[in-house]
């Protein structure tokens, strides 16, 4: 008996911290005060609740002085284990890297992100060269949305395109 009330503990305790984690969008700011928001559904080919969507509002400084602000939106699948989920997404466009640890209540999230994008200038129909923009790391702080306030995730492999601006060198 004391046997088969170890085993259930430790099904529980296992269970726990899976119970404890929530579907939905996470939205909240990077520590520059540009958004970022995450999607959680379920991975179709695993079972476990993953990132499946990630969307990132950035501020970088280029390789000649200036700034570029932009965003990304893009559809990805990380599995979050133990609470916790690592992405790097390298494309042409952008190489955007973040690491999130969920609340044991599955309400919030806290991490760090840090992106790279390159940029043509000048801005125009015939543009000279490409730039390199970094955000260097950054922490960030997501909280989970309202049933209102979710939105459905890009299809797989899709990319939203964001305004970019290029600013005048500091």
């Amino acid at each position: 008996m004391s046997r088969l009330l170890v085993t259930a503990a430790l099904a529980a305790a296992i269970a726990s911290p899976a119970a404890a984690q929530v579907a939905g969008t996470y939205s909240g700011t990077s520590a520059d005060g540009n958004t970022v928001q995450f999607v959680v559904s379920t991975d179709s080919g695993t079972g476990f609740l993953a990132v499946t969507s990630a969307t990132d509002f950035f501020s970088a400084l280029c390789n000649d002085g200036s700034t570029l602000n932009t965003g990304w939106g893009y559809g990805l699948t990380a599995d979050i284990v133990n609470r916790k989920v690592k992405n790097i997404t390298p494309n042409n466009y952008f190489t955007i890297t973040f690491n999130l640890v969920f609340a044991p209540d599955g309400q919030s999230a806290t991490g760090n992100i840090t992106s790279i994008s390159p940029t043509l200038t000048p801005v125009g129909p015939r543009p000279k060269k490409a730039l390199i923009c970094t955000s260097p790391s950054q922490t960030l702080g997501v909280t989970l949305q309202s049933g209102a306030a979710k939105v459905a995730p890009p299809a797989p492999g899709a990319i939203m395109y964001g305004k970019i601006n290029t600013l005048a060198a500091h």
